[in-house]
């Protein structure tokens, strides 16, 4: 412990002093072991979503108005895995004063609030566009026009990134404060922001229900009415088919949401109400903090893999890269795939 002030040691309102070197907040050990587990993830995250932005630039049939929120999903996605995921786990192993003190801790969460924002506000509008998609079938080609969806996803980030950066704005009155040991508090703001977060992803999980149920409904109404226009006993197989694949999608949707968000909520309850020990609460933090992260490896799982076109241009892109071998003229398809416009 320094026994000067020096402009790189803020001191507390008790005047106590902090160290101002860098330290691993846990043994080297432990720090190993959590960069071990957060590594496969941190590339899959990457890999992923690279793969599907690939995809969609690479085969022609994926450029349409229909994918634009998907590929915006992915970007946001990958931005997740490529800045908000190291930056929060330098906040976590590290203890220095730029990590540790109230002043410019937060800046190394902003990302992963702007950009956790963004990926859940992408899945709200994917929802609600594959709502529209069935329901309205003839107003959706001209209401749902590339630059709407332009709009839509700018409005997005606009919303996410303001809505983050309000803490920026109002500065902590005790900028002093050293946060890694579990004694400071951050400012009003910030912690309106995480109760924000805290009870509207209940919220979010509740609208995609009622979205994804919306849809079977529709679904169901249409296997009804041509089953009646058929009148063919052999569609039956096909049509149970048809409703299981359907209630498969929204438990997979559902789910994976409700599984990589909820402990979030948890979380941040776990942090504003309960009395706790550091061991305890980085326990949580990792816990909730890994689901959060891994719905960004996820969500190209669901939104991407399980379309037929994107696994085309999966294949392709897989392809060309040398990960896969290329089977009779697939080749060729690939070029003519590649420059469809």
């Amino acid at each position: 412990m320094n026994s000067t002030i020096s402009p790189w040691t803020p001191y507390s309102t008790s005047d106590q002093l902090y160290p101002t070197d860098v330290t691993l907040r846990f043994s080297i050990y432990t720090t190993v072991v959590y960069v071990v587990i957060y590594l496969p993830l941190w590339f899959c995250i990457i890999f992923s979503n690279v793969l599907v932005v690939c995809a969609f630039w690479y085969y022609g049939e994926l450029r349409k108005v229909q994918n634009y929120l998907l590929i915006s999903l992915a970007v946001t996605d990958f931005l997740t895995g490529i800045v908000a995921l190291p930056a929060m786990l330098v906040v976590r192993l590290l203890n220095s004063p730029l990590t540790c003190f109230a002043s410019t801790r937060f800046n190394f969460l902003l990302p992963t609030i702007v950009f956790s924002g963004s990926s859940i506000s992408h899945l709200i509008a994917i929802a609600v566009d594959r709502c529209f998609s069935p329901t309205w079938p003839l107003k959706y080609p001209r209401l749902v026009t590339a630059r709407r969806v332009i709009v839509v996803i700018a409005i997005i980030w606009m919303i996410n990134t303001t809505i983050a950066c309000l803490p920026l704005y109002y500065p902590n009155p005790e900028i002093d404060q050293w946060v890694c040991a579990g004694n400071g508090t951050y400012n009003t703001e910030a912690n309106v922001i995480f109760l924000f977060i805290t009870f509207s992803l209940p919220f979010f999980l509740l609208c995609l229900i009622v979205l994804y149920a919306i849809m079977l409904r529709v679904a169901f109404k249409h296997i009804k009415k041509r089953r009646e226009l058929t009148n063919h006993t052999d569609d039956t197989a096909r049509d149970a088919e048809s409703r299981w694949r359907g209630i498969v999608t929204m438990a997979v949707v559902v789910g994976a949401f409700a599984a990589c968000w909820i402990p979030t909520t948890l979380k941040n309850c776990y942090e504003t109400f309960a009395t706790t020990t550091e061991k305890k609460l980085i326990t949580v933090q990792t816990f909730s903090e890994y689901a959060s992260f891994a719905n960004s490896m996820i969500n190209p799982i669901i939104y991407g893999y399980l379309n037929q076109n994107f696994k085309i241009g999966f294949r392709i892109v897989l392809t060309a890269w040398g990960c896969l071998k290329a089977k009779g003229t697939s080749g060729n398809n690939h070029f003519s795939l590649s420059e469809r416009s």
